[in-house]
């Protein structure tokens, strides 16, 4: 019983998170497409319920769509019926120079399937433990250090000169009054 159609038969109104295709009619489904699906408690990761929304494509009306809830990732995995659209980036294949990075290495960083690469072409960072990188890690970390370090000093110092802010504010508008009051006795006299 209830007085909506959640409350009597959990269907409610499901928005795809991502670009999908579907298994059956290779259909394009796009994101953000609103469906009415049926909610289902499935399963739980630590107190946290996993969903699973169902429901059927448009285009041929067989395919089932069955989307979960992923807590752990904290995304949406399309389980059955639907397929999600990879879009991930090479930088070689498009011909890029990639990620630039002033503070690492020579700049240039290498970008495949959502991660940076090392210089060795790999996802790694446990691989690049040479005494040169750690070194240049270090400094690195030292000169970011310093650039914030100067400035919170530079902010601390313009906090300083606004505390009489007050002050500051009168002083600006009694020479703005002077002015003000100097031109309508130019005005009047012309």
């Amino acid at each position: 019983k209830g007085h909506n159609q959640y409350l009597q038969r959990s269907v409610c109104r499901f928005e795809l998170p991502f670009d999908g295709f579907c298994t059956a009619c290779d259909a394009i489904v796009g994101k953000g497409t609103r469906f009415n699906a049926h909610k289902a408690h499935v399963d739980d990761y630590f107190t946290t319920k996993i969903y699973e929304f169902t429901t059927r494509c448009r285009a041929c009306g067989n395919c089932e769509f069955k989307i979960r809830t992923n807590p752990k990732e904290r995304t949406f995995d399309y389980t059955s019926g639907i397929r999600k659209k990879v879009e991930e980036f090479d930088s070689a294949e498009a011909g890029t120079h990639g990620v630039i990075d002033t503070e690492i290495g020579n700049g240039i960083l290498q970008y495949k399937n959502g991660k940076v690469l090392d210089d060795d072409g790999t996802g790694n960072t446990a691989t690049t433990t040479s005494a040169l990188h750690l070194l240049e890690k270090n400094v690195t970390g030292h000169r970011k250090a310093q650039t914030e370090h100067e400035h919170m000093t530079s902010l601390l110092e313009l906090n300083s000169k606004m505390v009489e802010d007050a002050d500051a504010n009168a002083s600006v508008r009694a020479s703005f009054r002077k002015d003000r009051k100097a031109k309508k006795r130019r005005l009047g006299e012309a």
